[in-house]
């Protein structure tokens, strides 16, 4: 994308018109949740010009992430598909929970574990979060008190991401690295039910 500013020189009679390029920067990605993508073999590539950094793994699974304004996309595209918005993140804190979760599935069934299904009924949104219904295609998960952190798009599959997320968010990263290398979904889960006792937020502390 390309702008124009007009710079008026001392001796000239005409502003000088200036011409240049606007650069998206790549989103920036921590290198622990880089290496959580990494043990589930997704390598790391990006595209200075478009602002994109990508997730791919050898059976085609892509991932996109990259700034939209002052949100963070998140996409997901398989093997000869064009790529579908699975969420926009407020901060990259709430993108990597996330990233988290969708790199401890590729990790559980590389190791043998069960697929870990997480309760995504709207009545199940952990404490300190509250859902909207459905607004312009999107439903928006806020912070009780502070605002949106995060929204997607279909009223089912915004469900299946944003029920889960409210609870990665009220857990430090290494406790979701436990949750996804046990058996159980331990310390986020107990008897299949989301272990939610005071709507922490360890995620923003």
């Amino acid at each position: 994308m390309s702008s124009e500013l007009l710079e008026f020189r001392p001796g000239c009679a005409r502003p000088v018109r200036l011409r240049f390029e606007l650069v998206t920067a790549v989103p920036s990605i921590s290198s622990e949740c880089l290496g959580w993508a990494a043990t589930a073999r997704y390598t790391r590539t990006v595209d200075d010009g478009a602002g994109i950094l990508m997730l791919s793994a050898e059976t085609g699974t892509r991932y996109y992430i990259r700034h939209r304004g002052d949100r963070l996309e998140f996409s997901e595209a398989t093997a000869g598909d064009e790529p579908r918005t699975v969420l926009f993140a407020a901060t990259t804190v709430v993108l990597e929970r996330c990233l988290y979760a969708v790199m401890g599935d590729e990790i559980r069934e590389d190791i043998g574990l069960p697929y870990l299904e997480l309760p995504s009924s709207a009545s199940e949104v952990a404490k300190s979060y509250q859902l909207s219904d459905m607004e312009r295609g999107y439903r928006i998960l806020h912070r009780i008190g502070h605002g949106p952190v995060a929204a997607a798009p279909d009223p089912q599959l915004s469900l299946v991401a944003l029920v889960p997320l409210s609870h990665l968010l009220g857990l430090t990263v290494a406790a979701v690295k436990r949750t996804y290398l046990s058996e159980h979904g331990a310390p986020l889960l107990a008897n299949g039910r989301y272990t939610d006792t005071g709507g922490e937020t360890p995620a923003f502390d």
